[in-house]
């Protein structure tokens, strides 16, 4: 029997049909977006260019596991040399420019041009750590193993150990004459076992490690006893070899972080000088950096051996700065209120390029000065962050980073040369990602609780209609020194965070994104803010953006949630704490619950130079504690923390869901075994995004 169509019937299956139709074009399109897309963007690291200037090596981090990648310049051909399943060494090309090696399980691997994957180099030792340093010549490397120097010849195959003994030696570096190694070294860190058996009985323990303030020392590559260059009762950190091989850089910091110093250490003539310090009687800016893998202090010698670079914010903004090797000529190279950061000379030492967010406090643009002074010129204009130059062998380009709006961290090129035509070498978005399923930022000001602006970025969700009331969310950064970035945080830690709220966009969420006092990118001053006051006014701007959001039309009051990672976490618990009616829902990823637990694990510089020591201000560690104040909770609240978390210690997740259970808190939990602060692995991403979405639906849509 054939049923007749009538007309209304008709239509009804033809606007069915164009519905179906215009869905499966937006998909296609990629306007629609899927947590399960948001995962499969990589996130570049560590580029190298490589010495005869043909090729740029990096690292993609793909849902946790990193490979190396290669780049032609002549073609843009990509090319996938390793095949990791995990973490891999930063990549280190030989002179030649035609063989690349990095360390990956232990292992030694080599990649040559003609080759089309690496391969493990034959006859390398087991235990070679990623904390390794290539002779100048490329025929031998050094590396750290268990606390202890060994150098193993790229050419015989040989090892031969090069220090020994109870001290921990590690960060060496050769000399450019390839005759010494320069290292730092200090007491081993003594494990500290403790047994809070009171929470967790006999089967868990907790252990930490007391560190030990560290020394620099050369030893001659031929072996021998080493000498000591740099020795005091404060840390002596990572050393910078002059080209000439004949000097050293070293920086000193006490603990406290309120006075830093700079020598010179003259190895032929033996004597040292003093060539620059700086005190403050709050903190001075951590000037070091990620860099390679290892962690770089930031002196930079120019190629004439006349000046050692570096930069300091002792003006009220950090700037560049040179000095001469006898202390006697300081010059500033920058100056007004922006930020510089990652300088780096060109080949010939005539001029430095740098990363700076001068024209916009929230981007940044490549620049190059004048060695000798004078006018910057910026080398960039695409509207995001422009970051970490890199120049290439013959100085005529420079290779970057960038993330934007529309755009994860990928890599660049220019020439120096007018008109500037910046070149893409990679594309890590996804091709189901379009453009027109992304949203940019509305960057702002709102007012925290002693009137001081606060800038931050609003989100407004897709298809946005201001007559609706929507519920909205307050994303909180960590580190207290960071800062958030019109478009794609460059760094993974963060950029998935942005990802994850490009999504909230198409589910119908506001979003803010505050940069409370302490975050960097603004000043001195406003950097300086939270000095003693960790938890106090620096939480309470974090807590004000809800503020801002219940004087939105449209926004719904009622609807509010927070969440944030880490120091982001310590502000979600404090703002339920001190303001419960506010929030409808609160997130805390790893958050510190109790700043005692965190001054003896990990401690460091960080706390110290902020909250001085809790016997020394003991009522500032209580008040902003949110441990002791669990009781005042009402919102419910979920948390997230992985196990093997060395930054924010796993511990203080414990203690917080004691005191949750114990006061008959509303709460979830999900506990992510061996992942770290950050979390590392796209099935952890998987389940914890899609946690905070039902989540956040249950309690500020339903």
């Amino acid at each position: 029997m054939v049923k007749k169509i009538t007309k209304g019937s008709f239509s009804i299956m033809l606007g069915l049909w164009f519905l179906f139709f215009s869905y499966a074009c937006a998909v296609e399109k990629g306007e629609q977006l899927t947590i399960s897309q948001i995962l499969q963007i990589k996130y570049l690291s560590q580029p190298a260019w490589s010495p005869d200037g043909g090729k740029i090596a990096f690292i993609w981090d793909d849902g946790g596991v990193k490979d190396i990648w290669v780049v032609s310049l002549s073609d843009a051909k990509l090319s996938k040399i390793s095949h990791s399943k995990g973490d891999i060494g930063r990549p280190m090309w030989k002179p030649d420019g035609r063989e690349l090696i990095y360390v990956h399980k232990g292992l030694l691997y080599a990649w040559k041009d003609a080759q089309r994957e690496s391969a493990p180099v034959e006859g390398t030792p087991e235990g070679i750590s990623s904390d390794f340093s290539l002779a100048p010549d490329g025929s031998s490397l050094v590396f750290s193993r268990d606390g202890d120097l060994w150098l193993f010849s790229l050419q015989d195959k040989r090892s031969r150990q090069l220090t020994s003994g109870a001290r921990a030696d590690r960060s060496p570096r050769f000399s450019p004459d390839g005759t010494r190694v320069a290292f730092v070294s200090s007491a081993p860190p003594e494990p500290v076992y403790e047994v809070p058996v009171e929470l967790t009985g006999t089967k868990l323990a907790f252990i930490h490690f007391k560190s030990y303030t560290s020394d620099v020392g050369v030893i001659s590559t031929s072996g021998g006893r080493p000498v000591w260059v740099a020795q005091s009762e404060e840390s002596e950190l990572a050393p910078e070899w002059s080209p000439d091989s004949r000097m050293l850089a070293v920086e000193r910091r006490t603990e406290d972080c309120k006075h830093r110093e700079i020598w010179v250490k003259d190895l032929v003539g033996g004597d040292e000088r003093l060539v620059y310090q700086e005190s403050t009687d709050k903190w001075i800016l951590e000037t070091g950096r990620w860099l390679n893998d290892r962690w770089d202090e930031g002196l930079f010698w120019s190629p004439d051996n006349s000046t050692i670079g570096f930069i300091s914010d002792r003006d009220g903004w950090v700037h560049l700065y040179t000095v001469t090797p006898d202390g006697n000529t300081l010059s500033q190279l920058t100056t007004g209120e922006y930020e510089v950061s990652i300088p780096a000379w060109s080949p010939d030492g005539s001029s430095i390029a740098f990363t700076s967010n001068q024209g916009s406090l929230i981007e940044r643009n490549i620049w190059v000065v004048p060695a000798s002074g004078g006018e910057a010129q910026k080398m960039t204009s695409m509207r995001g962050t422009n970051m970490f130059p890199l120049w290439s062998p013959d100085g005529e380009s420079i290779a970057f980073l960038h993330s934007g709006p529309y755009a994860v961290l990928d890599l660049w090129v220019t020439p120096l040369a007018f008109p500037q035509q910046p070149r893409q070498l990679t594309n890590a978005m996804p091709p189901s990602i379009s453009k027109e399923a992304l949203t940019p930022p509305e960057f702002l000001y709102y007012e925290s609780v002693d009137g001081l602006q606060i800038p931050a970025f609003l989100f407004k969700p897709k298809g946005f209609d201001e007559k609706k009331k929507y519920p909205a969310i307050v994303w909180v950064h960590g580190d207290g020194i960071l800062q958030n970035r019109y478009g794609w945080h460059p760094s993974k830690n963060y950029g998935v965070y942005y990802a994850f709220h490009q999504y909230l966009l198409h589910k119908g969420y506001v979003v803010l994104m505050p940069d409370y006092r302490g975050s960097i990118g603004y000043g001195r001053e406003f950097m300086l803010a939270s000095y003693m006051d960790v938890g106090g006014k620096d939480s309470d701007d974090a807590t004000m953006g809800a503020k801002y959001l219940r004087s939105l039309d449209f926004v719904d009051p009622e609807r509010i949630g927070i969440w944030g990672l880490s120091y982001g976490g310590y502000f979600t618990l404090l703002s339920v704490i001190r303001q419960p009616d506010w929030f409808r829902a609160a997130v805390d990823v790893a958050g510190t619950t109790d700043y005692v637990d965190w001054y003896k694990d990990p401690g460091g510089w960080w706390v110290q130079g902020r909250m001085g020591s809790p016997e020394e201000n003991p009522e500032l560690y209580y008040k902003n504690a949110p441990i002791h104040f669990v009781k005042k909770i009402t919102t419910p609240l979920l948390i997230l923390h992985g196990t093997a978390d060395f930054n924010v210690p796993f511990y203080g997740s414990v203690r917080l869901i004691d005191e949750l259970v114990k006061n008959g808190k509303n709460f979830e939990l999900m506990i992510y075994p061996g992942e770290d602060h950050y979390f590392i692995w796209k099935h952890t991403w998987e389940d914890a995004l899609h946690r905070v979405e039902r989540f956040f639906d249950r309690y500020l849509k339903e």
